[in-house]
């Protein structure tokens, strides 16, 4: 029986990227911050995070903003299946298409994963802020 191979996206390799789309969605560079595990970071800052293998988390820190985690090495396998579950939440509304096909490299990917994860924390975060 072979082994399985396991790809790790890096990232890191994508901070222009990722410092783009923070900036355009109004959330300064030096925000961006690379972790290696989300939900230890979280716990050690006594924040709420159970997915271990989460890939990206919007923290909104009171007032004074927002940072985005990232963590620092990101499995292939762990944005697949982010992806896929996204995509077949999505298939409700539209089953024309499917999502993850036309996000073939990991720029697409990345930027899915982060356009979701904000897109999805702005809520919350302006019912806790604004409440």
């Amino acid at each position: 029986m072979q082994a399985r191979k396991v790809l790790i996206m890096y990232a890191e390799d994508y901070a222009d990227l990722l410092g783009f789309l923070m900036e355009e969605y109004c959330l300064p560079r030096e925000n961006m911050v690379f972790v290696e595990d989300i939900a230890s970071w979280c716990r050690r800052k006594g924040i709420p995070e159970s997915d271990a293998a989460k890939p990206m988390k919007l923290i909104a820190l009171a007032l004074d903003g927002c940072n985005m985690l990232i963590r620092k090495h990101i499995s292939d396998d762990a944005i697949t299946r982010r992806i896929h579950a996204l995509s077949i939440r999505n298939q409700l509304k539209n089953n024309l298409s499917d999502i993850a096909d036309r996000l073939n490299s990991g720029k697409k990917r990345l930027a899915y994963l982060f356009l979701f994860e904000y897109g999805s924390s702005l809520g919350s975060w302006y019912r806790r802020v604004c409440a």
